[in-house]
């Protein structure tokens, strides 16, 4: 899956993640056609290993780094196609199984663009990473050798608590959705990044769905957050750093899958690049590269690569005065 050729430099050492949170098979519903609410939409459901950590550990892998996976998962054949699938792409597994749970899943609607139109998500087993389970001593030396810890807001407010008190390097976290949003809020001045969609830092915030990107950057540093990168689907992201603000135009993608697990591989490809010491400008960059090749074709073999070509070409970002 990893040709570290176009990825880690000659000479220099892959950066080092522990990601922890959801691994699970994602069930995609996608409509022939326009969706219609409250009918039956004929379409496909296919079936894919995925979950907001484990997207973004493939991600981490993609452009060569050590990744390792931390999540709940139940005695079932669900969990084991996660295993092989994570085998494949050699992510480290360290998920932890309670055999008499069932493993958690993710049901998506997606019309016909690719959009989603809506989900469900069945992930109870993941409140059983407790901070108890997260103070085993393997859990700890991973923690303590790593680079970095990328976290996803499946996990319960109280695990999140105890990793960030972990004290990693460097701690970001993926806002999943604004249902959960809500378990970062005490943890926000110990974030390094916080990877988020707009109604899901909306909502974290408590703002209106009309504050203005100069208004939301200011709510992000008032609420003690180093840095946001705020998603809003094909339109520009919103990233936030303690002495700048811009909006950064993605690329353009001619075609489109499904947009299931774009933002975690933006998350994922761009904490990457930032721990191996990129300019967190261009770690974005790199990373909204890395999220369109999901959204059309999916990750490859040559998807580095790719992304390094996508990301030199996107127009240079738009200063946002603060």
């Amino acid at each position: 899956m990893v040709d570290r050729s176009l990825t880690v430099a000659p000479g220099v050492l892959p950066a080092s993640v522990v990601v922890v949170g959801a691994a699970h098979v994602d069930r995609i519903a996608a409509s022939d056609a326009a969706f219609r609410l409250g009918y039956s939409n004929p379409g496909r459901v296919t079936e894919r290993p995925g979950g907001a950590a484990f997207n973004a550990a493939v991600a981490l892998r993609t452009f060569g780094h050590d990744a390792a996976i931390v999540s709940a998962f139940g005695g079932d054949e669900a969990a084991e196609r996660v295993g092989i699938e994570l085998d494949r792409v050699g992510v480290s597994d360290a998920r932890i199984c309670w055999l008499d749970r069932r493993s958690a899943t993710y049901t998506a609607l997606v019309d016909a663009n690719g959009d989603l139109v809506g989900g469900i998500a069945d992930m109870e087993i993941y409140d059983r990473l407790n901070p108890r389970v997260l103070s085993r001593r393997h859990f700890l030396d991973r923690v303590a050798n790593a680079d970095g810890v990328l976290v996803d807001a499946n996990l319960s407010s109280a695990a999140l608590g105890h990793l960030a008190g972990l004290g990693p390097p460097r701690l970001g976290a993926i806002a999943v959705s604004p249902a959960k949003t809500g378990r970062l809020a005490p943890i926000l001045e110990r974030l390094s990044v916080l990877f988020a969609s707009r109604a899901e830092i909306a909502t974290l915030l408590e703002l209106p769905d009309a504050t203005s990107d100069a208004d939301l950057a200011l709510a992000v540093r008032r609420a003690g957050l180093a840095r946001a990168v705020v998603t809003d689907g094909a339109r520009p992201v919103l990233v936030v750093e303690p002495d700048a603000v811009w909006r950064q135009a993605p690329p353009i993608v001619d075609v489109v899958g499904d947009v299931v697990g774009a933002g975690d591989t933006l998350a994922g490809a761009t904490f990457g690049a930032w721990l191996l010491g990129l300019a967190f400008a261009d770690a974005v960059r790199l990373g909204l590269a890395a999220a369109s090749l999901r959204i059309g074709h999916g990750l490859d073999d040559g998807s580095a690569g790719k992304a390094h070509v996508i990301a030199a070409a996107l127009p240079e970002p738009d200063i946002i005065p603060v």
